[in-house]
C-alpha cells in the first residue's frame, strides 16, 4: 500500500508522537510506501514530503494582530492545509490516509479533500480533543467532563483553556465549527489506543459505530536486566497534572527510599522549592535526561512511578518501562489501570492519595522476589497484544476493509 500519515509535528514531542514514528518505521519494513504530512519546524525529521508540509506556525507565540487573525482563520479551516493536502494527493496518490493529532495547527479541513476525492481515511484518536476544548478532561487542577457529548459551552464557565476567556471561547468555537461542519463524521474509522478513551469519545454518538480499540505498541527487546539500585524513577514533564507534588509528598513518607524526578517543565523550581521547604533530602532532580542516560536510570530503577492526577490515554512510559523489566507503580485512572496489572505488573494506589501512593512503592522495595515476579510477568505482556506483530495484523484488517 500506499499510506499516507499525517501529524501536525515531525519531531519527537511526545507519547503520540513515538508512536507515529514506531507506526511509519513498521510499515516502511513490511514493504508499505509511507508518505508525510506535517508542519515545517527547525526540528523536523528529513521526509520526501517537506517540501508539501504547512507552514510553522506557533500558537501560543505573541503575534501581531495581522497573525493572530490568521492563525484563528488556520485553527478554524484552513485553506493552505487543503491546498497542500490537494498537491500531495495529486503529486504522490497514496491508497489511504492515516491521521493522527491534527487539531489547530493543521484542522480538519483536510477531510473536505479526502471526502471529495474518495479516499478512506483512518484516525488514531491519541486524546479527548473531540470531546473537551482542552483535549483534557482536566480543568484548574481536577478532573472535568462537562463538555462530554458535544456540550463544549461548559467550557466557557471555567475558562478551561490556560485559564484565559479568550483561548476557551475560540477552542469551543472551533469544537462547535468542526461539528457543524461535520468534517470529523468524514473519517471513515476512529482507533483508541484505550479502552478508556473509547469509551469516553464514544459519548458522541454518530462515533460509536466506526471505532475500536488498538493498543500502541513497542517491542520487547533481546534482554532486559534485573538490577536494582534501590531508587524509584519518574520520568517526564514536571507539572501538576503529572502529580509530582503527590510523588513528593510520598517520597516524604518513605525517607529510606530515594525518589529520582527526571524532566524539565515550568514548574521545576517550584517543587525543587517546595521538597527543600520541607526538609525532603530523599528527592533528586537532575533534570531533562535522555538517549543512553534515560536508558541508564531505568535499568537502575526498582520501579517506575506514573502519577498523573490528570487522565492518561495509554501512556507508553508504562510499556517502556515493561519491556525493560521494571515493575510501575501507577494511579489507578484513565488508561493506566489497563496496563498495570495489580500484584501482578506493578501496583495501583489511589490517584492523589500521597498514602496510598507511598503504601504501594513500598510494597515494591521491600519484596525483591516480587518485584521480579513482576518484570518478569511485564516484559511478557508487551509480548502479547502490544507486540508490533500484533499491532500490524490488526491495523492491516482495518485498512484493508476500508479498501474493499
Amino acid at each position: 500500500m500506499k499510506i499516507l500519515q499525517v501529524n501536525k509535528f515531525f519531531y519527537l514531542r511526545g507519547g503520540s508522537e513515538r508512536y507515529y514514528f514506531d507506526l511509519c518505521d513498521l510499515l516502511t519494513r513490511r514493504g508499505h510506501e509511507v508518505l508525510h504530512f506535517s508542519m515545517a519546524h527547525p526540528r523536523n525529521r528529513p521526509s520526501a514530503q517537506q517540501d508539501l508540509f504547512m507552514s510553522h506556525v506557533d500558537l501560543n507565540a505573541l503575534m501581531g494582530v495581522r497573525d493572530k487573525a490568521g492563525a484563528v482563520g488556520r485553527l478554524l479551516y484552513s485553506r493552505e492545509a487543503v491546498r497542500r493536502m490537494e498537491d500531495l494527493v495529486a503529486r504522490h496518490r497514496p491508497d489511504i490516509v492515516h491521521l493522527h493529532n491534527i487539531s489547530r495547527q493543521i484542522s480538519p479541513s483536510i477531510m473536505s479533500v479526502t471526502s471529495r476525492l474518495g479516499l478512506p481515511v483512518v484516525k488514531t484518536q491519541h486524546d479527548l480533543s473531540l470531546v473537551c476544548p482542552a483535549h483534557s478532561f482536566f480543568v484548574n487542577g481536577r478532573t472535568c467532563e462537562e463538555c462530554a457529548g458535544g456540550s463544549y459551552w461548559h467550557g466557557l464557565k471555567h475558562s478551561c483553556i490556560d485559564g484565559s476567556v479568550g483561548s476557551t471561547a475560540l477552542g469551543v468555537l472551533e469544537a462547535y465549527m468542526h461539528d457543524a461542519m461535520g468534517l470529523y463524521k468524514k473519517v471513515d474509522w476512529f482507533i483508541a489506543p484505550s479502552r478508556f478513551l473509547m469509551n469516553k469519545v464514544s459519548t458522541l454518538k454518530w462515533i460509536r459505530n466506526k471505532i475500536s480499540h488498538l493498543p500502541y505498541f513497542i517491542p520487547p527487546g533481546e534482554d532486559w536486566t534485573a538490577r536494582n539500585e534501590g531508587y524509584v524513577l519518574f520520568a517526564g514533564r514536571i507539572s501538576e497534572e503529572k502529580g509530582v507534588g503527590v510523588l513528593i509528598d510520598a517520597a516524604s513518607r518513605l525517607p529510606g527510599t530515594r525518589f529520582v524526578i527526571a524532566g524539565e517543565g515550568a514548574e521545576l523550581p517550584r517543587f525543587k522549592e517546595y521538597a527543600a521547604g520541607r526538609g525532603i533530602g530523599n528527592v533528586e532532580f537532575p533534570g531533562y535526561v535522555s538517549g543512553a542516560d534515560l536508558e541508564a536510570l531505568i535499568e537502575g530503577a526498582s520501579c517506575v512511578a506514573v502519577t498523573s492526577i490528570s487522565y492518561e490515554n495509554l501512556p507508553l512510559s508504562i510499556l517502556e518501562s515493561f519491556a525493560r523489566g521494571k515493575p510501575v507503580v501507577g494511579a489507578d485512572s484513565g488508561g493506566v489501570s489497563e496496563l498495570v496489572k495489580d500484584g501482578e505488573t506493578g501496583y495501583l494506589y489511589e490517584p492523589k492519595s500521597s498514602a496510598s501512593l507511598a503504601a504501594a512503592v513500598e510494597k515494591i522495595v521491600s519484596d525483591e522476589n516480587a518485584r521480579l515476579e513482576m518484570a518478569r510477568a511485564a516484559r511478557e505482556l508487551v509480548g502479547g497484544d502490544y507486540a508490533p506483530d500484533y499491532h500490524y495484523d490488526r491495523l492491516m484488517e482495518i485498512y484493508e476493509r476500508l479498501l474493499k
